[in-house]
Parts: structure tokens; sequence; C-alpha cells
């Protein structure tokens, strides 16, 4: 191989060389010193320390689902609240004891931790009262911790999506909600994911007389807030008599709502019949006429034979008349 041959293989070698791409080692030097140590490890450790929170945070959520997990509690353990309690028709509640009779309590009870060991219902009183009819000793239950501003609200809240629920209930408890908390129909409207229309609806419930009220307690699933609305409506006009009537005729299943609406704003015609006239009395002192009265109604017409019998008579009928006046 001649001198010129060499010089070109190593011109190409030499070329070949310098398109290469150099490899650069990135990587960064360890620190030697404790501080610049401390530096390289710290995304390491800040890494460690978010892992280390995350795991505390599921282990705290575990642990709450398993505070809340349903057990079993003795049903004389268990205190009811009454104005908790959703109202069942008989038929009702015979189905759901037909139901429980045969089959396990998916849905349990929810109840608040009270003194002395026992447990407030806070949601389930017909479940519990089923769970007792049918002799059973234990009904699984959810224990929740809740303060007692919360609790009526979360029984309410509960039982506000079951159908059996009456308007008057549902009127009750959002009554409870806004004396308890102050909040607006809006407000309860929102909290409670329902249209406002729907609450001032019920709220009409609170335009009723306290007698037509209490009549309705003794069967709320009668009346309907449409109903209630329209009475409301007529008690404002003056027919407050007339609404407590019909309610209470309703409420006696003697008239359907319809009807007792119609009832309520009937216009009594009242025909008063004309009396005929009286023949007139006449007063005589043997056979000499005195005078003569005829009465018509709420009038007494006296005539006399002079203007000077007229003037002695009169001062006579004024006493008479004083002293019939004291005595009534």
């Amino acid at each position: 191989m001649g001198l010129k041959d060499l010089k070109s293989r190593s011109d190409d070698a030499l070329a070949q060389i310098a398109a290469q791409k150099t490899v650069v080692d990135t990587r960064p030097l360890r620190a030697t010193t404790a501080p610049g140590a401390t530096a390289f490890m710290q995304p390491t450790i800040d890494a460690l320390n978010d892992r280390a929170k995350k795991a505390e945070a599921l282990a705290a959520d575990y642990r709450a689902k398993l505070d809340q997990a349903p057990i079993e509690l003795p049903l004389d353990v268990l205190i009811e609240v009454p104005h908790r309690r959703r109202r069942l028709t008989p038929e009702q509640f015979d189905e759901l004891k037909g139901n429980l009779a045969n089959n396990p309590l998916i849905h349990p009870i929810t109840v608040q931790r009270v003194a002395d060991g026992r447990f407030e219902i806070i949601s389930g009183h017909n479940r519990a009262e089923v769970y007792r009819s049918l002799g059973r000793a234990l009904i699984p239950v959810v224990v929740m911790e809740l303060d007692a501003d919360h609790v009526d609200r979360s029984a309410f809240y509960a039982n506000l999506l079951q159908p059996s629920l009456s308007d008057f209930e549902k009127y009750l408890g959002f009554k409870a909600e806004r004396d308890r908390t102050g909040h607006s129909q809006k407000q309860m409207a929102k909290d409670a994911g329902v249209s406002e229309s729907i609450i001032s609806m019920l709220f009409s419930f609170d335009h009723l007389p306290e007698e037509a009220l209490l009549l309705v307690e003794r069967r709320p699933e009668v009346i309907g807030m449409s109903c209630a609305a329209e009475m409301a409506k007529l008690c404002r006009s003056g027919r407050k008599a007339e609404v407590i009537d019909a309610v209470e005729q309703l409420v006696e299943g003697r008239l359907t709502q319809k009807e007792a609406i119609r009832h309520a704003a009937r216009k009594v015609a009242i025909s008063v019949a004309r009396a005929a006239p009286q023949a007139p009395v006449r007063v005589r002192v043997g056979r000499l006429e005195f005078c003569q009265y005829q009465a018509r109604g709420t009038s007494l017409r006296i005539e006399f034979r002079s203007e000077e019998q007229r003037i002695e008579a009169e001062a006579v009928i004024l006493e008479a008349l004083q002293a019939l006046a004291k005595r009534t």
C-alpha cells in the first residue's frame, strides 16, 4: 500500500470520527459534603413524605369506613323519637313486615349514641318496629356521630324522598328546618334538591287556621299541597270558618280534596221568607180606640188618634224602653 492510499484511508477514518455524536455523561456528580448530600437526596425525601401522607389518609379513610360498618344492636337499647318517624298506613306497614319476615334488612337503620349505653334512632323507626313485631332481639344499625343540630336534619332528609311521606309531613320537616337554621325557602330548596315553587306550595299549610292543622294531623295523607294552597287563598278571602268545616269533612272522609275546595268556596244563598204583614192591633178603652200598632220585622209602628195622645204616650214608652234596655 502506498503512502497515497494510507493517507486517503486515514482521512476517511478521521471524517467518520468527526461525524459521530459525542456521548456526554449527564449524571450529576455525587456531592461529597454533608449539606451537598442532603440537597442531593431532598427530591427522594419529598417523594417518600408525600407517599407517607397519602398512606395515612387512606388508613384514616379505612378506619372511618370500619367505624360506620353495620353492627347489630339489641332493640331494647334503641330510643324512638316520634316526630322523626315516617307515617305508614296499616297496609304499608303490613307490606314492610311481610318483606322483612322473609328477607334480610338491606338498609340498616341509622342511630346516634346517647347516654347510658343507649342509641337514638335517626332513621329507621318503622323497620325497628317491624323487627319488634316479628319478635326479633337484634337489628343491623350504622352508628353515626352527629351534633344535635344535624340529627333532626339528617332524619328529615333521609325520609324526604320517600313516596309515602305526606305533603303535610314534608311541610313540618321544612318548617322545623327553617325555625332551626333561619334558611330561606330558596336555600332549603337548594339543599333538598327540589324547586323553590315546591317549597312555596308546601308552606301554604302555614296559612291554614290552627284548628284546621290540628285536624290534618290526624290524617295528614288526605290533603296535598295543592289543596292546601287553595284553602289558604280562601282563608285570605275571609272564609276561615268554611275552610275549617271543609277540612273536617275531608279528614272524616266525607269529601274529596276537590269537593272540599268547592265546599269551602261555596256561596250560601240565604233566603229570608217575607212574613205576611201583621194585622194592626187596636188599643181600646171601652168602645173608644186609644191607638193602634202594627209589628213588621224589627219595626213597631204606633198610631194615635191625636198628637196630644202621642206626646203623652211617648214619655211612658221611653221610660219602658230604657228599663227594658237595662235588663238586656
